[in-house]
């Protein structure tokens, strides 16, 4: 009996003793090994929004295809105090209070007489919807709009004129028509592009 109580202690001792060896190597190897370091997710941060370039001139000239009109621009203005606008008889004519011809927003407002020298060719009989126009500038650009609409105005509605500034690129042109050219015949053309 002494015997099996001294074979259980020493196997029980054995079995201590190699458990604590294996914590000690155990324990010491972890030194021995690099440590892991954790991986840091690459992050990538998006490029600072640029602002779309916006391409922009005074108009200078004006071009309707399937017609005749390929006419210089000169400056018109509008006098608030005689409630009147600059008009030539010979000449179209950019409306200065107008946005210049650009690819971000506003109207380009053109106007003219209906007569034979400036925008006849379209005062009586109007272009198809679809009609390019061309709109050369000071700054060597052609802007490319496409008819979209055509709408008579009263000479007294002036709602064409609100917010000049506002909406998307377009190009209003502007001319008189009807047997006593009482209308006020807007051509309505949306930006197509520049060149």
């Amino acid at each position: 009996m002494l015997r099996k109580i001294r074979f259980v202690a020493s196997i029980s001792l054995l079995y201590i003793l190699t458990i604590g060896t294996m914590a000690g190597i155990l324990q010491s190897s972890r030194f021995l090994v690099p440590p892991v370091h954790a991986v840091q997710p690459v992050v990538r941060r998006p490029k600072p929004l640029q602002a779309p370039v916006v391409i922009s001139g005074k108009p200078i000239r004006i071009s309707i295809d399937g017609t005749s009109i390929d006419l210089p621009l000169i400056d018109g203005s509008y006098d608030p105090d005689t409630d009147s606008w600059t008009l030539s008889k010979t000449e179209a004519q950019f409306a200065t209070i107008s946005s210049p011809a650009n690819t971000r927003q506003g109207t380009t407002f053109i106007y003219g007489h209906g007569t034979d020298a400036v925008f006849g060719a379209i005062s009586q009989t109007h272009p198809p919807i679809g009609t390019l126009a061309h709109v050369s500038t000071d700054t060597g650009r052609t802007f490319n709009y496409v008819l979209s609409n055509i709408h008579d105005y009263t000479p007294t509605d002036t709602s064409i004129l609100d917010d000049l500034a506002d909406g998307p690129p377009r190009l209003v042109v502007q001319t008189c028509s009807g047997v006593f050219s009482q209308w006020r015949t807007m051509f309505i053309f949306t930006y197509a592009s520049v060149q």
